[in-house]
């Protein structure tokens, strides 16, 4: 959402820049002017480079992220790391806690009903699978 409102104010300042200078050359008529017979070709058209903007923006964010997430790992890997090796006490602090009878870790009620909607995506697909055999 940034990059789009970066870019967005930089086009309008390119617009309102062009617009300007547009402006100045028909003031101090230093502009020829074009008999309406002509016809003016633009070798760049506003399609073509918002077309490679796009490009290339998308490729800037795809690398920035994909970068952000590799350094992220490796200091996250290297962290558990080096808090295994040093402090093994505090890792034991940060440990998920089981509870209930005989060391079963309890099932959260999200994990549950995932665990239910996998059986029954599982039971009609066999159901399905039976009626169209």
């Amino acid at each position: 959402m940034l990059i789009t409102i970066i870019i967005f104010f930089i086009s309008i300042c390119v617009a309102f820049g062009m617009l300007s200078f547009r402006a100045w050359e028909l003031r101090t008529n230093r502009l020829s002017m074009v008999d309406s017979g002509e016809r003016i070709r633009t070798d760049l058209s506003f399609r073509h480079i918002e077309k490679n903007m796009l490009y290339l923006t998308k490729h800037i964010v795809q690398g920035l992220v994909i970068t952000i997430a590799k350094y992220w790992f490796i200091t996250s890997t290297k962290t558990k790391k080096w808090v295994l090796e040093k402090w093994p006490q505090i890792n034991d602090y940060f440990k998920s806690k089981i509870s209930g009878p005989d060391g079963i870790k309890k099932t959260s009620f999200l994990r549950r009903a995932i665990l239910e909607s996998q059986a029954k995506i599982r039971r009609v697909k066999e159901r399905v699978k039976e009626e169209h055999e």
